[in-house]
């Protein structure tokens, strides 16, 4: 098929911020940028439409996406999107979540699945073999894109999917924005209270179970006697934040632990880093914070939990460490802490790696390339 620029809705249910809104906000702007005409359909008052606007590209408000048993919803969006694909003809509706997969793959089975549609699939969560996930998948859709290749793998064992119809492609991020800079290192540093002698261990996550933050409490109070300058700076928010606080001061360890919250400047927030740790116990498949202080040159530390060991090559840009277990992690970090050149050439390897593997370019170059094999798909499908 030749590569003609498409017209592509892409559509999420999200109201704010997280890793699937980041992924369907870079991927219209990066998409735009090679020269394809993007839509984000959203609901109203979605963060979404801020995203749409900065990219250059449409929003469309008029979906309502909401899960359950809402029979005047699911007609709001099946009307929409027969609207849609009647007036502007998109050629790939790319969906990301539960609730706009079955509207608008729904509405267009009605109209006899004229436009060829692409399903993202985010996390771990389990697909149940059952007949409607059958017939969604198998029947309703033409091409699944997996965000990394063990869920795929895990996937295309089940009745649900064809693996001949399905890809795995990691999420991108910005290596301009975040890459080594002495300036913003000494700036986030002096801003959190950190001498140039601190060893200073990271994570950027949401306050969450499933990111792991006690494994890396608990690594921290391990470690403290032998590196008394050892600190942890905790960036992001969440419900665990009472309970991990809680943690930090039975552990002897509330001193050195500092609770940034959230930050939109989280580009230079991590610069403070000498060492990242991603300890996630859960539903963690392409990590953008991991690949973000990759692309700074900070060596990591993360759990070989889902897609994270396709983001590390342990000993390579840092080290890979058995999932829910504080010693081996301690170790790792011990390693990291002792040596500044293993720092130093671990952080320039995951640096390399970004730029080979994960830069936005990349991502959005293979989500087209995506989009091409599944028109074909589609094509055989409609001429069948």
């Amino acid at each position: 098929m030749t590569e003609r620029p498409l017209h592509i809705l892409i559509t999420d249910p999200h109201l704010r911020g997280g890793g699937q809104v980041r992924y369907v906000a870079n991927l219209a702007a990066e998409l735009g940028r090679l020269g394809h005409r993007i839509t984000i359909g959203c609901r109203r008052a979605s963060v979404l439409v801020e995203h749409a606007n900065a990219a250059g590209c449409a929003a469309n408000q008029r979906f309502t996406f909401r899960g359950g048993l809402r029979p005047a919803s699911w007609l709001t969006d099946l009307r929409e999107t027969r609207r849609v694909i009647i007036e502007d003809k998109p050629d790939i509706l790319h969906v990301n979540g539960s609730q706009d997969h079955w509207a608008l793959a729904g509405a267009n089975r009605l109209m006899g699945r004229p436009v060829c549609v692409v399903r993202t699939r985010h996390n771990t969560y389990p697909v149940h073999d059952l007949w409607p996930n059958r017939m969604l998948n198998l029947q309703w859709t033409d091409f699944q894109i997996v965000v990394c290749e063990m869920v795929r793998r895990s996937l295309e064992k089940q009745a649900s999917f064809d693996p001949a119809r399905m890809c795995s492609i990691h999420n991108g991020v910005d290596a301009k924005e975040f890459h080594p800079d002495p300036k913003l290192r000494a700036e986030a540093r002096a801003e959190f209270g950190y001498r140039d002698d601190d060893l200073v261990c990271g994570i950027a996550a949401r306050l969450v179970p499933a990111k792991g933050h006690v494994y890396l409490f608990q690594a921290a109070a391990m470690l403290l006697r032998d590196f008394p300058a050892l600190r942890l700076l905790v960036l992001g928010r969440g419900d665990l934040e009472p309970e991990l606080a809680q943690l930090a001061r039975d552990l002897g360890i509330a001193e050195i632990v500092h609770f940034a919250g959230f930050r939109d400047d989280i580009a230079r927030c991590t610069q403070a880093f000498d060492i990242g740790v991603q300890p996630s116990v859960d539903c963690d498949t392409s990590s953008f914070s991991l690949k973000e202080q990759m692309a700074e040159e900070i060596p990591v530390v993360c759990s070989d939990y889902g897609g994270l060991t396709e983001i590390v090559t342990d000993g390579v840009e840092g080290f890979v460490v058995p999932t829910g277990e504080a010693e081996p992690l301690a170790l790792a970090m011990k390693t990291l802490l002792a040596d500044p050149a293993q720092r130093r050439t671990m952080g320039s390897a995951g640096r390399q790696r970004v730029l080979q593997e994960f830069t936005l370019e990349v991502f959005a170059r293979r989500t087209a390339e995506a989009y091409y094999q599944a028109l074909e798909i589609h094509g055989a499908h409609s001429a069948s």
